[in-house]
């Protein structure tokens, strides 16, 4: 039996209404002019450039037929373009604003098509960004604003061949890959732009892995023993290597003092008033690492996670769509680490004013080691015992290859600077 949501979607749509006066100016009324002014545009595009435009799958279209040739072959070239404005209007280090631009572009081959390889898949991808760091130069956090933002300039980052079997029951990949493609992840917080919503911050604060935007040596095998369980398992090299400009993405080590990280993950697909995911997972790294209360080096670190993301609400049978989703994390070892505890937690809206737009709040909190802590202030750092980032932002679909997206975040006692810090700002995707 089917539960309608009408009296729900009204109550959330005045809700939300509301919450985007004080965040973008947008009531109810100015949703639906916004939705207006988007029809109008729409159809002055259809009237220049044709319907198909719109609704084609990228800037550039199939390439005068180009693109079905080479999909015939099994290739699937693919490229897209993020630019962004943040602006940190008040608190943090000063006031001050920063734009960045990151280009993606790689090849997906499938070599069934051209060589009978059922299953059989090999991927590459780069990155190239240029831009400037409103997290370093005006806010002075730890998670940093904008999770496109590196201090790379040009680097190769997955380079893998992948084999599945049974409609991707089991599958494996090996070559160079990231950890963060595959583990720690909530579909519904891929939404949010500040980087803790991405790769688990006892992670990335902590340890060398290969996360965006470099990518390591590695392997993982995936299984799905029964029904609606999986289980995964990767090994990686220990340190991705430095994020500067001269690293081209070859620039990793293991063994030695970086070791090897391996993670493990388990999970559970339910379905109970929606669907949803439960996630289990940790890492161990056994390269070196500085306990902070002795001053000396030790071998392995390690943490545990746990993640839950749920949908209440699915766009194709209800009028609109809400998930959430929930995650924490601790590594056991305060004495090693930067990041000791961590939580974060958000809502997501889909479809609720525009077709397709998206509309989330999220928060998060990170937790500082007590003996890094102290370590930071007596070398003369002053740095917070933890630190908030709430999160609101709105993403529109304006053609089928391409998005805004304007953002508001709230960080509370900033880790370096210790003053709460107001950042707003807008990116935009395309689909090249």
């Amino acid at each position: 039996m089917k539960i309608r949501f009408s009296d729900y979607q009204l109550i959330a749509r005045q809700i939300i209404s509301s919450m985007m006066i004080g965040f973008a100016g947008m009531t109810s009324t100015a949703a639906e002019e916004t939705s207006q002014g988007l029809a109008a545009e729409s159809t002055l595009i259809q009237n220049a450039f044709g319907k198909d435009f719109i609704n084609q799958s990228g800037l550039t279209g199939d390439w005068w037929g180009a693109g079905q040739t080479l999909e015939k072959w099994g290739l699937s070239p693919f490229a897209t373009l993020t630019g962004e404005f943040l602006a940190n209007a008040s608190g943090g280090i000063d006031e001050g604003s920063a734009w960045g631009g990151l280009l993606d572009l790689g090849m997906e081959v499938n070599f069934e098509p051209s060589l009978g390889l059922e299953g059989t898949s090999f991927f590459v991808n780069a990155f190239a960004f240029h831009g400037n760091d409103v997290s370093g130069n005006y806010v002075g956090d730890f998670n940093v604003v904008s999770n496109i933002f590196t201090t790379t300039d040009f680097n190769v980052f997955n380079l893998y061949l992948k084999q599945s079997f049974q409609d991707d029951h089991y599958w494996a990949k090996a070559g160079q890959i990231a950890a963060d493609d595959d583990f720690m992840v909530s579909d519904t917080a891929l939404l949010f732009m500040n980087s803790a919503f991405g790769p688990l911050p006892t992670e990335s604060g902590n340890v060398a892995a290969p996360i965006y935007p470099l990518a390591a040596p590695g392997a993982l095998a995936y299984i799905e023993p029964i029904e609606g369980w999986y289980f995964q398992t990767a090994v990686y090299a220990g340190d991705a290597g430095p994020a500067t400009p001269s690293n081209r993405g070859f620039d990793w080590r293991a063994g030695g003092s970086a070791g090897v990280a391996w993670f493990a993950e388990t999970g559970y697909h339910y379905q109970l008033a929606g669907k949803g995911v439960l996630k289990a997972g940790g890492y161990y790294a056994t390269g070196e690492y500085q306990n902070f209360a002795t001053s000396q080096t030790e071998r392995g670190f390690g943490a545990f996670y746990g993640i839950i993301n749920h949908e209440f609400l699915d766009t194709n049978e209800d009028a609109f769509g809400l998930s959430v989703f929930g995650r924490a994390s601790l590594a056991p070892e305060e004495e090693l680490a930067t990041v000791y505890a961590y939580v974060d937690a958000g809502i997501k809206f889909d479809s609720l004013f525009l077709k397709d737009d998206a509309f989330g709040v999220a928060v998060s909190n990170t937790w500082f080691g007590n003996d890094y802590v102290s370590d930071s202030r007596q070398n003369g750092t002053s740095v917070s015992d933890a630190e908030t980032i709430v999160e609101v932002t709105y993403q529109i679909l304006i053609t089928e290859w391409a998005a805004i997206q304007p953002d508001f975040q709230w960080i509370i006692d900033p880790h370096f600077s210790q003053r709460n810090a107001v950042v707003a700002g807008i990116r935009a995707s395309i689909n090249l």
